[in-house]
């Protein structure tokens, strides 16, 4: 099937001017674009361009390069408004800032069609083209796969990944569509890292007992603080504040690992990293 007669299952007026784009940037470094959607800022990165590439009442299906020269479907929308702009602002905050759009020459308002929200980061499409924004009517784009409902992401190995708070409740809310990392998450115990990415501070804790660190991890995904008395602090002060959370892992172990053993290696990396005296941790 092709990505657009998906859509159009989905409601899409094909007779609309419809255009779909690839964003790929490889002046974010490795990770690339999907950082910028995983920070929820795509939005705002593809609303700044340094040529006029959409016209006002186009409708823009928009992706992201992924591996095997493939693209993951985000989202639908329509271009309200343009205007000319010199460069992106310097008041916005953006993780991308000064690495892209730094010479934008136009801005456009973008209005999200929320009918395809049950297809975001689900439907993975064969895009790999260099030319990244192409009328959609004239190109055959086939879907390679449609994920299901739930489904986070890929597991890359324990100390491949970082986890943003709202994946990680995906994850635990998920478990069928995410069962590798159910499967392997509590398989071990160890110890893992929570960053503000807000301020850079930084909390290491310690997982063990029988569901290892998805054990630990659905206490998080449930109460956004783990019970850590400096994260308390964060939340009540505001609820969302969860979303500047990071997760990873600094070192796995064995379940069997006793429950001393364990804790005595969090203090280890707690003295390493100086997050008692400089960080999130409060003992």
């Amino acid at each position: 099937m092709e990505i657009l007669k998906l859509l159009e299952m989905y409601g899409l007026d094909t007779n609309n001017s419809i255009k779909i784009v690839r964003h790929q940037d490889p002046r974010l470094g490795v990770e690339g674009i999907r950082k910028v959607y995983e920070n929820n800022e795509l939005e705002l990165y593809q609303s700044y361009q340094e040529k006029d590439k959409f016209e006002i009442g186009d409708y823009l299906i928009s992706s992201i390069g992924i591996e095997n020269c493939q693209s993951l479907f985000v989202g639908v929308y329509k271009v309200k408004d343009k205007k000319s702009v010199n460069g992106f602002p310097s008041n916005c905050n953006a993780s991308f800032k000064g690495l892209a759009k730094v010479n934008s020459k136009f801005k456009y308002t973008l209005e999200k069609i929320n009918k395809y929200e049950d297809l975001k980061g689900r439907v993975i499409i064969n895009f790999a083209d260099r030319t990244w924004c192409q009328n959609a009517k004239n190109k055959s784009i086939k879907v390679v796969q449609i994920l299901p409902k739930g489904y986070v992401k890929e597991f890359p190995g324990y100390l491949d990944f970082i986890l943003t708070y709202q994946e990680l409740k995906n994850i635990i809310d998920n478990k069928t569509s995410n069962k590798v990392w159910h499967d392997t998450l509590s398989n071990v115990a160890g110890i893992y890292l929570i960053v503000d990415k807000e301020t850079g501070l930084q909390y290491v804790g310690s997982a063990y007992g029988k569901d290892g660190i998805l054990g630990r991890w659905k206490v998080y995904a449930q109460s956004k603080h783990g019970n850590n008395n400096r994260l308390i602090v964060l939340i009540n002060k505001d609820p969302d504040y969860a979303d500047n959370f990071r997760f990873t892992i600094l070192q796995t172990m064995s379940k069997s690992s006793l429950k001393n053993e364990v804790i005595a290696k969090e203090s280890f990396y707690k003295e390493k990293l100086g997050s008692r005296a400089f960080g999130l941790n409060s003992n």
